[in-house]
């Protein structure tokens, strides 16, 4: 997975007014967990929209040059753990960053893309029906990747694609179960013959009591 540096500017004032005036110029406010302490930051909101609008979004793994502290934070490795939005104009509040070590294993949901040609099945009228769209995976942030692609080519009706059946890779282990579906070929849906609604457009009507 590629990696999305990002600056960030320590801060060492919180609270809902701080936060307030962040929004207002054009920051957004953000906490970077480590080895249990919490760092407050203060990110770019337009840098940070457009990393969440790419392909990446918040699965990336990030590299964050953190300006204003003491201690040189010029490469810090973390991930996503959670993201506030505005109910009603899904523009993002708030970030939770959690720190990473290049030594240890680390958990993440990774899309799975479908990839080749119109399943079969597609083919003959079916509908190709998504039913999870991320798997959770677990390996060093080194061999995390970007997403996990799936050949949909040869599924005909009726058939369906699970978590077994992705394809593996080294050092990669999915956490999901192996029984979850994926994608499913749902069959052609299909209309009543014309001489059934004919028949139901000519019956008598029942006499009234």
């Amino acid at each position: 997975m590629q990696n999305v540096e990002i600056n960030a500017e320590f801060r060492s004032a919180n609270g809902k007014g701080i936060a307030r005036q962040l929004r207002m110029s054009g920051q957004i406010p953000a906490v970077l967990y480590s080895r249990g302490k919490a760092t407050s930051l203060s990110l770019s909101l337009s840098h940070v929209q457009k990393v969440f609008h790419s392909h990446a979004g918040s699965h990336a793994i990030f590299r964050l040059k953190v300006n204003g502290l003491r201690e040189s934070r010029d490469n810090v490795m973390a991930l996503v753990r959670d993201v506030q939005r505005d109910p009603l104009t899904g523009r993002i509040m708030h970030l939770d960053f959690f720190e990473l070590s290049e030594k240890d294993m680390v958990r993440n949901r990774v899309p799975v893309e479908i990839v080749g040609e119109v399943p079969v099945g597609v083919k003959l009228g079916g509908v190709l029906e998504h039913h999870v769209r991320e798997v959770m995976v677990e390996c060093l942030p080194a061999a995390m990747p970007d997403h996990i692609k799936l050949d949909a080519s040869s599924l005909g009706i009726n058939d369906s694609v699970h978590v077994r059946d992705l394809p593996s890779s080294p050092g990669l282990r999915i956490i999901d179960s192996p029984d979850t579906v994926l994608v499913h070929i749902l069959p052609p849906r299909t209309e009543a013959p014309e001489e059934t609604v004919a028949a139901a457009a000519t019956e008598p009507e029942a006499p009234k009591k």
